[in-house]
Protein backbone atom coordinates (compact mmCIF):
# COMPACT_ATOMS: atom_id res chain seq x y z
CA UNK A 1 0.00 0.00 0.00
CA UNK A 2 2.88 2.33 0.50
CA UNK A 3 3.83 1.99 -3.13
CA UNK A 4 0.34 3.04 -4.21
CA UNK A 5 0.49 6.02 -1.87
CA UNK A 6 3.93 6.92 -3.22
CA UNK A 7 2.66 6.63 -6.81
CA UNK A 8 -0.35 8.80 -6.00
CA UNK A 9 1.89 11.34 -4.32
CA UNK A 10 4.30 11.30 -7.28
CA UNK A 11 1.35 11.71 -9.70
CA UNK A 12 0.06 14.65 -7.68
CA UNK A 13 3.53 16.22 -7.57
CA UNK A 14 3.95 15.68 -11.34
CA UNK A 15 0.50 17.18 -12.04
CA UNK A 16 1.31 20.20 -9.88
CA UNK A 17 4.66 20.54 -11.63
CA UNK A 18 3.02 20.32 -15.07
CA UNK A 19 0.41 22.89 -14.02
CA UNK A 20 3.19 25.17 -12.71
CA UNK A 21 5.07 24.89 -16.03
CA UNK A 22 1.87 25.62 -17.99
CA UNK A 23 1.03 28.63 -15.80
CA UNK A 24 4.61 29.88 -16.13
CA UNK A 25 4.43 29.53 -19.94
CA UNK A 26 1.15 31.44 -20.04
CA UNK A 27 2.64 34.25 -17.95
CA UNK A 28 5.68 34.33 -20.25
CA UNK A 29 3.39 34.54 -23.30
CA UNK A 30 1.41 37.33 -21.66
CA UNK A 31 4.60 39.20 -20.80
CA UNK A 32 5.88 38.81 -24.39
CA UNK A 33 2.59 40.16 -25.78
CA UNK A 34 2.66 43.14 -23.45
CA UNK A 35 6.28 43.86 -24.33
CA UNK A 36 5.50 43.58 -28.03
CA UNK A 37 2.56 45.97 -27.60
CA UNK A 38 4.85 48.43 -25.81
CA UNK A 39 7.46 48.11 -28.57
CA UNK A 40 4.80 48.69 -31.22
CA UNK A 41 3.45 51.75 -29.39
CA UNK A 42 6.94 53.20 -28.89
CA UNK A 43 7.81 52.54 -32.54
CA UNK A 44 4.68 54.40 -33.64
CA UNK A 45 5.51 57.30 -31.28
CA UNK A 46 9.08 57.38 -32.57
CA UNK A 47 7.90 57.47 -36.19
CA UNK A 48 5.45 60.28 -35.38
CA UNK A 49 8.12 62.32 -33.60
CA UNK A 50 10.57 61.85 -36.47
CA UNK A 51 7.89 62.88 -38.96
CA UNK A 52 7.04 65.97 -36.93
CA UNK A 53 10.73 66.88 -36.64
CA UNK A 54 11.21 66.45 -40.40
CA UNK A 55 8.11 68.55 -41.11
CA UNK A 56 9.28 71.27 -38.73
CA UNK A 57 12.71 71.38 -40.38
CA UNK A 58 11.18 71.51 -43.85
CA UNK A 59 8.74 74.22 -42.81
CA UNK A 60 11.55 76.29 -41.30
CA UNK A 61 13.62 75.91 -44.48
CA UNK A 62 10.70 76.91 -46.72
CA UNK A 63 9.82 79.86 -44.48
CA UNK A 64 13.44 81.03 -44.58
CA UNK A 65 13.51 80.90 -48.38
CA UNK A 66 10.07 82.51 -48.65
CA UNK A 67 11.07 85.35 -46.33
CA UNK A 68 14.19 85.95 -48.43
CA UNK A 69 12.12 86.14 -51.61
CA UNK A 70 9.50 88.33 -49.91
CA UNK A 71 12.22 90.72 -48.73
CA UNK A 72 13.73 90.94 -52.23
CA UNK A 73 10.27 91.45 -53.75
CA UNK A 74 9.51 94.23 -51.28
CA UNK A 75 12.80 95.93 -52.20
CA UNK A 76 12.00 95.67 -55.91
CA UNK A 77 8.48 96.98 -55.36
CA UNK A 78 9.79 99.90 -53.29
CA UNK A 79 12.21 100.89 -56.08
CA UNK A 80 9.48 101.06 -58.75
CA UNK A 81 8.09 104.45 -59.75
CA UNK A 82 4.63 105.43 -58.65
CA UNK A 83 1.93 104.53 -61.14
CA UNK A 84 -1.67 105.48 -61.67
CA UNK A 85 -4.38 103.19 -62.96
CA UNK A 86 -5.61 103.88 -66.47
CA UNK A 87 -9.23 103.29 -67.36
CA UNK A 88 -8.57 102.09 -70.92
CA UNK A 89 -5.01 100.75 -70.97
CA UNK A 90 -5.32 99.44 -74.53
CA UNK A 91 -5.61 102.99 -75.96
CA UNK A 92 -2.49 104.90 -76.90
CA UNK A 93 -2.01 108.66 -77.07
CA UNK A 94 0.35 108.57 -80.06
CA UNK A 95 0.29 106.93 -83.44
CA UNK A 96 2.36 103.78 -82.98
CA UNK A 97 2.29 102.75 -86.64
CA UNK A 98 5.31 103.85 -88.64
CA UNK A 99 5.10 106.24 -91.54
CA UNK A 100 4.32 104.29 -94.65
CA UNK A 101 4.95 105.91 -98.00
CA UNK A 102 3.24 103.39 -100.13
CA UNK A 103 6.01 101.06 -101.06
CA UNK A 104 9.57 101.57 -102.15
CA UNK A 105 9.53 103.65 -105.24
CA UNK A 106 5.87 104.48 -104.78
CA UNK A 107 4.27 107.86 -104.34
CA UNK A 108 3.69 109.32 -100.94
CA UNK A 109 0.00 109.83 -100.48
CA UNK A 110 0.26 112.01 -97.41
CA UNK A 111 -1.16 109.64 -94.81
CA UNK A 112 0.56 108.52 -91.66
CA UNK A 113 0.16 104.88 -90.73
CA UNK A 114 -2.06 103.59 -93.51
CA UNK A 115 -1.05 103.13 -97.08
CA UNK A 116 -4.16 104.28 -98.81
CA UNK A 117 -4.17 105.04 -102.50
CA UNK A 118 -6.74 107.10 -104.30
Amino acid sequence: MTTQAERNTRDIVDAISAQSVMINDKFCDLEKRELQDKITALTADNALLRSNADNAAQTAFINEKFNTVATELAAIKASQPNTVPVQWPQLTAVNTTPYMGGYYGGNWNGFWGNNVSF
